[in-house]
């Protein structure tokens, strides 16, 4: 090992030293202590005995008779774990059992389930199960040494969590895991993306804040003197800021309600999801829709049959360009129309993004024509390597031979004029396309990124970004400077339609009042850490090897803070794995991505099987334990 690894290992060591040294153990009563770290821990002693509430980050309780755990993510529950293992049982739970005790068959399962994934649920699950569990539900008591503690279920955060009620040394506390930080917060918002009611999870924008605010009243009922959640500061005047809370996500809905493409599709649900949420419905905050909705599309502009995401545009000898393909029916039908002598030829596909819905089919619809694959550079290496991401709706399709576009760049075909752009809108992987007929009508191609009704941006795991000048932001500007004649084409959306500037302007002041929602809301320096879960992710996400062999895997960070950061960061490996260097320390510009690269080796006797891989992450005196993962797959 050289001298520069050995320093990156001492740097990280030290940085822990100095935060575990800012967080002695403080007691808040007689019985009651408070560990503050990484994670939050409290231990009450009682008769000579010990309870642990979350666990102990600072290694300091080496035994306790139980450890008390709000819900299964293994960026809290690693501070438990070493306890249980020591011989405490954890109480954790029922409803999120299988994420404590069969995380296994739950990993094996991931391995090929994380494809066509329109579920749309964290991964960070625990890495190995949990040993002598109690399953609690709610309207438990349990008992201890005198103390009645009160078990209630209050999801939000995960689907199962519950919160734990105690009467302690004439004081009632609340632990309530992640369900409120500090004063009026919540740590991120992707991790409250959920289905309800007819609503799919990919649809469900943050629809678990309704169950949140819901569990903050029943957290407020109890009229607790202090709440200790599993981050963050402890809470010694709850009820105002529960109140904070519950104010913030109300506006945050309402704004996000106000701009959803969704309304489009199924308005009725827009009347669901309000109701759940801000608890009551109101459609005069909406924006109006598009002042122009084209019924009657061009002549050339064609909707192929079977088709809600794929279209062609057909020149007048005959030949087309295709725009997406992710339909068995589309692939059927570009067939009988060569064959019928319909389509003389297919001379192009453009691919908008990286969605299964818009991509399983490609590979077919290139052996049968013979055509090139057009995109730009944002979508090169998702298409070419799905399987090296973790993100919605991916498809098991790689594509090869592709023809990379810059952004802005232009194509001569036939009689029309082809612009090129890169387009992050409904996902960071997202371009468009812009034909322009000479002489004629120009349609923009614009994915699924905006409907009459607005922006597109309803499952929070597609990294919607809300940096100036990126995302939605980069996006509507696109628009603004558009030509006037210009329609807009989501293959999911019949008409063809165009916004006016004030409907422009309109999305643009809500995304602007988002980000001062936020801003109050989210604890981190930049907002867009509490929307993008894979701000720190490794690559690929999923690979298979061989015993003995040695794999390469990157971790990619992206710093949203305003300034440059340095981040340190450690893998976690299974048993008898081997990393070099490791440790990675990465000094990143600020709203910049860069990675670095660690050579794992393999060991020569390992039993075929899914492995998993996780890292800590650290930056400006926070760290975040097994946030990112990967799974190795070990194939005989």
């Amino acid at each position: 090992m050289n001298n520069l690894r050995i320093n990156q290992q001492l740097l990280f060591i030290l940085a822990a030293i100095i935060l575990l040294q800012c967080s002695d153990p403080g007691k808040l009563s007689t019985s009651i202590r408070f560990f503050s770290s990484d994670i939050n821990g409290a231990s009450i002693v009682r008769n000579g005995k010990t309870l642990v509430v979350y666990g102990d980050p600072g290694d300091r309780v080496r035994e306790a008779e139980m450890v008390l755990f709000t819900h299964f993510r293994r960026d809290v529950t690693w501070a438990g774990r070493k306890l249980v293992q020591n011989g405490s049982f954890a109480v954790v739970p029922a409803a999120e059992k299988a994420f404590f005790t069969n995380v296994d068959s739950v990993w094996k399962k991931l391995s090929t389930g994380r494809f066509h994934d329109y579920y749309c649920q964290t991964t960070k699950i625990p890495a190995q199960p949990f040993d002598s569990c109690r399953f609690v539900r709610d309207g438990e008591t349990l008992e201890w040494e005198g103390i009645g503690i009160k078990v209630l279920e209050t999801p939000g955060y995960t689907r199962g969590s519950v919160s734990y009620i105690a009467d302690v040394d004439g004081k009632r506390y609340a632990f309530t895991g992640d369900l409120i930080y500090g004063d009026g917060k919540i740590l991120d918002l992707y991790s409250f993306q959920d289905s309800l009611r007819g609503i799919g999870g990919y649809h469900g924008y943050a629809v678990r804040l309704g169950q949140l605010v819901t569990s903050l009243e029943r957290i407020a009922e109890e009229n607790p003197d202090m709440i200790i959640p599993s981050r963050g500061p402890v809470i010694t005047d709850p009820g105002p800021a529960i109140q904070k809370l519950i104010s913030k996500v109300r506006a945050l809905y309402a704004n996000y309600l106000s701009t959803s493409a969704y309304r489009w599709y199924f308005p009725e649900r827009m009347r669901t999801m309000s109701q759940h949420v801000l608890g009551s419905y109101d459609s005069t905050g909406y924006m109006p829709y598009s002042e122009v909705i084209l019924e009657d599309l061009p002549s050339w502009f064609s909707l192929v049959s079977g088709s809600s995401n794929s279209r062609l545009v057909m020149a007048a000898d005959g030949s087309a360009f295709l725009v997406d393909c992710g339909m068995k029916e589309v692939f059927e039908c570009l067939v009988r129309m060569k064959r019928s002598g319909q389509l003389k030829s297919l001379d192009g596909i453009f691919i908008t993004h990286y969605h299964d819905d818009h991509t399983d089919y490609i590979n077919q619809v290139v052996k049968e024509f013979k055509c090139p694959v057009y995109v730009t550079g944002i979508l090169q290496d998702i298409l070419q390597n799905p399987g090296a991401y973790d993100l919605p709706c991916l498809t098991t399709e790689p594509l090869s031979n592709l023809v990379i576009m810059e952004d802005g760049q232009k194509m001569e075909w036939k009689d029309f004029t082809l612009t090129f752009y890169d387009f992050p809108g409904q996902t960071l992987y997202h371009d468009a396309l812009l034909f322009e007929k000479n002489n004629g009508k120009a349609v923009f191609f614009i994915g699924d990124s905006f409907t009459p009704s607005g922006i597109d941006d309803y499952c929070l795991l597609n990294r919607n970004l809300l940096h100036k000048g990126m995302g939605y932001f980069y996006c509507l500007d696109i628009l603004k400077k558009l030509p006037e004649h210009v329609l807009l084409c989501n293959q999911h959306v019949g008409p063809l339609f165009a916004f006016s500037r004030q409907q422009l302007d309109y999305m643009t002041n809500a995304l602007v009042e988002r980000k001062a929602i936020l801003e109050s809301l989210f604890p981190w320096d930049d907002i867009n850490y509490g929307l993008d879960e894979q701000w720190a992710r490794l690559y690929p996400y999923g690979q298979k090897t061989g015993p003995g062999q040695t794999v390469d895997l990157s971790v990619k960070i992206f710093n949203h803070s305003g300034v440059s950061q340095t981040f340190s960061v450690k893998p976690n490996l299974p048993p008898g794995f081997l990393a070099d260097p490791g440790i990675v320390t990465l000094t990143i510009d600020p709203v910049s991505e860069q990675d670095g690269k660690f050579k794992l080796q393999v060991p020569e006797k390992l039993p075929p099987g899914t492995y998993l891989v996780t890292a800590d992450i650290g930056y400006n005196n926070r760290y975040v334990h097994e946030w990112s993962e990967a799974l190795i797959e070990i194939v005989p």
